[in-house]
């Protein structure tokens, strides 16, 4: 074989020795880098809600007298809170009394802080068929017998369903069952009134027989007259 020939071969066998151990070192770096990498994993913690986190507002409320409390705690608040604080709220109204007009206070408490809103009871408004005042009647009963509830029963003046309702009557003073003259009150638009209910004991029924007597009268015979100054006969069975 030619010298020139074998030189070149050679020349080329060792040229592909070389890309072959190339080839081999950088496959065999990027595996080693590969096993080598690291992960970096980051866990994050949910975040709670803290105490001073919370922002509660209560509202001022404003109700009528008689008006019943909600127990809706969601009707107090005046901003929206997240659910899990709203599970754990504490409503207290026990110091509102809603059949007396006036301010008081009502509190929220979330875990050991209290929030504090104010509900105001005022007296219930009088329509434009309002009465500037009113007459009571004196209601006379026998023992034993019941009072009427309906106001109007004690009021001389005609009433309308919404003056009605704004009108208390007091029948606690009166006995039913014991004879005698006894005062109720109705309080309406801000004036007491008071009449007078008396109690009498029932008077029972007399009856008396008499016997029934036949008489008759007998009338002259032949129609004869009777005679000046003679009472005629009269027969009784």
């Amino acid at each position: 074989m030619d010298r020139h020939i074998r030189i070149i071969t050679v020349s080329a066998l060792s040229l592909l020795g070389v890309l072959c151990i190339s080839s081999g070192v950088m496959y065999n770096s990027l595996q080693e880098s590969n096993v080598n990498q690291k992960v970096l994993v980051v866990v994050e913690q949910k975040q709670v809600s803290k105490e001073s986190d919370v922002d509660i507002k209560l509202k001022n409320l404003t109700i009528e007298v008689n008006t019943p409390l909600s127990v809706k705690i969601v009707d107090y608040l005046d901003s929206a809170v997240p659910d899990e604080v709203l599970a754990n709220l504490k409503l207290d109204t026990s110091s509102v009394n809603v059949t007396e007009p006036g301010t008081y206070n009502y509190t929220v408490t979330y875990k050991k802080k209290k929030y504090q809103g104010i509900i105001v009871v005022k007296e219930k408004q009088v329509s434009n068929n309002a009465l500037q005042s009113i007459t009571l009647k004196t209601i006379n009963i026998n023992v034993g017998t019941a009072l009427p509830t309906d106001v109007s029963n004690y009021v001389i003046e005609p009433l309308t369903d919404d003056v009605k309702a704004t009108m208390l009557i007091d029948l606690s003073k009166v006995n039913v069952n014991l004879a005698g003259s006894y005062q109720y009150t109705i309080t309406y638009n801000n004036s007491i009134y008071t009449g007078t209910i008396v109690v009498t004991e029932s008077q029972p029924t007399l009856s008396t027989d008499i016997g029934n007597e036949n008489t008759t009268t007998t009338p002259p015979e032949n129609n004869q007259e009777t005679p000046t100054g003679e009472e005629p006969t009269t027969e009784t069975n």
